[in-house]
């Protein structure tokens, strides 16, 4: 079956976006990945965080990418957005994001049930803002927001500049934090339910450990797509565009 037109478009703007990073860069990147999530377990085998903390992090952190996404797709016109020609409505996406929301916060309590301390700790909290501040996220999380949407206005002002396809840093910087709401939380408690128990710090650590593995795979994968696997960008006079 031949490629759509469409892909090969959507393909070459992205290789032009993001190009191919060098040897030395990728290793770099690959680095910060491990190093990065290794701290995170670290995090939980000293107390300082745990799966509930981990788990909101992410939901909210999606929450909020999503709300930056679709607001900043207003102005854009379909034919410039990546696969979002035939994708629906404001308010039709705003509805799928919703039940999706609701079926990964499901997912996940199921997933963290065990946790109870922290579980505790999250109902009895006076408000949103005290939750997040209990479980050490309110800042990276306001961190993660201000970046996602300082990229985002710049994305908007380069396409404005340059025209063609509305390519936004989150187009793959997202990818790896979807793949891992949806994949990580299912493993992650059927691996560390042997340990539920009879050892609830071991439980607590394999639990993220297995979460933060998956997530340190997906991350890993999104840069070997960049760094191998995109096709590379066309050159001018090709019909190759900008975003």
């Amino acid at each position: 079956m031949a490629k759509k037109p469409g892909n090969d478009i959507e393909l070459a703007a992205l290789r032009q976006r993001f190009p191919k990073p060098s040897a030395p860069a990728a290793a770099y990147q690959c680095a910060s990945i491990l190093l990065l999530n290794g701290y995170l377990v670290y995090l939980v085998a000293t107390g300082q965080s745990s799966p509930v903390a981990i788990a909101a992090f992410n939901l909210c952190e999606l929450i909020l990418l999503s709300a930056i996404a679709h607001l900043v797709l207003i102005p854009v016109p379909k034919q410039a957005r990546l696969g979002d020609a035939d994708s629906g409505t404001f308010v039709q996406k705003i509805f799928i994001m919703l039940l999706g929301l609701v079926w990964l916060g499901g997912v996940y309590y199921i997933s963290v049930a065990f946790d109870t301390v922290h579980v505790d700790q999250l109902r009895h909290a006076t408000g949103v803002i005290s939750a997040l501040q209990d479980m050490n996220i309110l800042w990276p999380l306001l961190f993660s927001a201000a970046t996602t949407l300082v990229a985002t206005i710049s994305d908007v002002l380069r396409w404005r500049a340059k025209g063609g396809m509305f390519v936004p840093e989150y187009a793959v910087s997202a990818a790896p934090k979807i793949l891992t709401l949806i994949f990580a939380p299912i493993p992650a408690v059927l691996i560390s339910e042997k340990y539920q128990t009879t050892d609830m710090a071991t439980a607590l650590l394999v639990w993220s450990a297995v979460y933060i593995g998956i997530k340190a795979a997906a991350e890993l994968g999104i840069l070997a797509f960049v760094y191998a696997g995109m096709p590379e960008a066309k050159k001018k006079g090709q019909g190759g565009t900008s975003g």
